[in-house]
């Protein structure tokens, strides 16, 4: 194995000894969001030390669609959305702070990589500011209440330091596999993958990886990216909006770029049977020139073009070429002139 592969192999049998990663296993983000919510319950050093302020609190779990509301009188509440490995997009985040408008909320983002607006506080399309705690800041707050929590509950102490060994963990997986430089491969190799996948982290590592795309695309002035992973494998997406019935944009799935077109509900190619098929592919047929990779010649050995249409129903008709081992940087750099390149095509009918 490589030094990496050693590095992560050796990461990797640490968390599977450890008894709180099992423990966290069954539901990531409930998981840490309960522990978190129960330490400020009975802690008051946990609570001072996350709230910044002194006094009694009140924990509440998923009210109002919130990870954890925390209110103390005479200050406002406190909003955290707790997401370990995948982040919301910014329309949830709007509509959990439109759920505390006029309450001068605090709206706190807590998650082990970066949101893609970066580490500064942020607005949303909705104009609620948001801050983003990483788990290794939490850490950071939370280490100097160890001996507190401890002299007042030790079973409560010991189990407070087997939870932040195991953020440290987690913050050492994420630089080692979980925020790929530019000019790495997107796919980590198949033995990294297999070491993974013994603890059941190989299905959260893709996803950061490919965050990792919708932060350096909204780096480069492209909102809209989405990240998300289906059978078994990362993929990012932007997609246009129509005048017509349907919406054009590409999408990286694995090694796989596609072009494709999403048919809306109104479409008469919206379905499953064979007839919706034929309407979405004679869709796809009168807007070739859509589907042309000529663009993608700058990203490396590309396989040969999808000569017939694919699809998924109800709604998706694509054409894809293959680009084995493509880096961050050319993901990156294709998805920009392809959204280019498909804004430019505003006047398909």
């Amino acid at each position: 194995m490589t030094d990496d592969a050693v590095g992560l192999a050796e990461l990797v049998e640490a968390m599977e000894a450890d008894l709180v990663f099992t423990m966290s296993l069954g539901s990531k983000e409930l998981f840490h969001s309960n522990l978190l919510g129960w330490f400020i319950t009975h802690h008051p050093s946990v609570a001072e030390a996350v709230t910044g302020s002194a006094g009694p609190v009140q924990v509440e779990r998923e009210k109002l669609n919130t990870d954890l509301l925390i209110r103390g009188e005479g200050r406002p509440p406190l909003v955290i959305e707790n997401k370990v490995f995948a982040l919301p997009d910014s329309s949830q985040l709007d509509r959990i702070a439109q759920k505390f408008d006029g309450q001068n909320a605090r709206l706190v983002l807590l998650s082990l990589t970066p949101p893609t607006w970066g580490e500064q506080a942020w607005t949303s399309p909705g104009g609620y500011e948001w801050t983003w705690l990483s788990y290794e800041q939490l850490a950071q707050l939370l280490h100097p209440t160890v001996a507190q929590v401890a002299a007042a509950d030790g079973y409560a102490g010991e189990t407070l330091v087997r939870w932040l060994d195991l953020m440290g963990r987690l913050g050492d997986l994420i630089r080692l596999v979980g925020q790929p430089t530019l000019d790495e491969p997107l796919q980590l190799p198949r033995s990294q993958r297999e070491i993974l996948h013994t603890a059941r982290l190989d299905v959260p590592v893709q996803k950061m990886r490919y965050q990792r795309i919708a932060i350096e695309l909204g780096d480069r002035g492209l909102t809209g990216v989405h990240t998300n992973l289906t059978n078994g494998t990362g993929l990012v997406n932007w997609y246009t909006d129509s005048p017509h019935e349907f919406s054009w944009g590409w999408q990286l799935q694995g090694e796989q770029f596609r072009l494709a077109i999403v048919v809306n509900e109104d479409h008469p190619g919206y379905g499953r049977s064979a007839k919706h098929k034929a309407i979405r592919k004679e869709e796809a047929r009168r807007h070739s020139d859509f589907f042309t990779f000529d663009s993608i010649s700058g990203a490396g050995p590309v396989g040969p073009v999808r000569v017939e249409f694919g699809d998924y129903n109800p709604d998706f008709i694509y054409k894809y070429v293959t680009i084995p081992g493509i880096t961050v940087a050319q993901a990156v750099d294709l998805g920009v002139e392809y959204a280019q390149r498909i804004e430019q095509l505003g006047s398909i009918s």
